[in-house]
């Protein structure tokens, strides 16, 4: 199961943690490993080229995101990337678990 981790501040998330395997199919076809790596990396990629100022470590099946400041840039990637990660959670939800925070 993909485990998904979410700490919120000030209507804020502050941190944002994913780790583990869906398993829901073989590596290589697994749909939801597939999408959530996807929307972590994209998320990874978009804070770090706007220069949101997050602090990300990617490791082998792990993702975190810390957000320390108040970037309206940071809020809105951060934000979108947890409902898109909401979505896959409403489809897939044995093989994924969001908790707040």
């Amino acid at each position: 199961m993909i485990r998904v981790n979410i700490t919120r501040e000030d209507d804020r998330i502050r941190k944002l943690t994913v780790e583990g395997h869906a398993e829901m199919d073989d590596a290589g076809k697994d749909l939801v490993c597939a999408g959530v790596s996807s929307i972590m990396y994209g998320l990874c990629n978009a804070l770090d080229e706007m220069n949101a100022g997050c602090k990300i470590k990617v490791g082998e099946n792990r993702f975190e995101i810390q957000d320390p400041g108040s970037s309206e840039t940071s809020k809105i990637i951060l934000s979108t990337g947890y409902y898109q990660l909401k979505t896959i959670e409403e489809v897939y939800s044995e093989f994924i678990k969001i908790t707040e925070v």
